[in-house]
């Protein structure tokens, strides 16, 4: 979805058709649905990325008008979080100095209006464990292995791939 003053107001994963545009209904009644035209700098980012290319989203594109402070707190940290590397909920908690916010931190996450831009993918549980994602776990796994994150034999994130 883009704002009316060009910006990305919401990143939509996957789901039925349907489901989706019952969701740009309810939240933005008043907004036009529309894609990233092909030629835009934006689509051709999330093309690249996926495709395997490493890529990081400048955030001047983002409407974030309707993300609370602290969750945009979050989402700033989270945006830094390297390519092919992976954080904890309670490392990006205290990383904001909100040490003790870990639960925060993941609703926070569970509520980005921006995924894949802001890679909420890349936080997991501090026992390395995947944790939720929007687009369900098996789409996160993808995700991170698409980056190169490499995981355990018993599916958790490997400890080399933690900053």
């Amino acid at each position: 979805m883009w704002s009316p003053q060009g910006r990305v107001s919401r990143v939509f994963l996957p789901a039925s058709r349907k489901i989706i545009e019952q969701q740009v209904r309810q939240l933005f009644p008043v907004h036009q649905k529309q894609r990233a035209h092909r030629d835009s700098p934006f689509y051709q980012m999330l093309h690249g990325y996926f495709n395997g290319k490493e890529m990081t989203f400048d955030l001047d594109v983002l409407d974030t008008s309707t993300v609370y402070p602290f969750q945009y707190l979050v989402l700033k940290a989270e945006h830094v979080i390297p390519y092919g590397r992976v954080s904890t909920y309670g490392a990006l908690a205290r990383r904001i100095k909100r040490a003790g916010a870990a639960r925060a931190v993941g609703m926070a996450l569970a509520r980005n209006p921006f995924p894949i831009v802001i890679p909420c993918h890349r936080t997991v549980r501090a026992d390395g464990s995947i944790g939720g994602f929007q687009g369900g776990t098996d789409m996160k796994r993808r995700l991170l292995e698409l980056e190169g994150v490499l995981f355990t034999a018993q599916g958790k994130v490997a400890r080399s791939c933690i900053i």
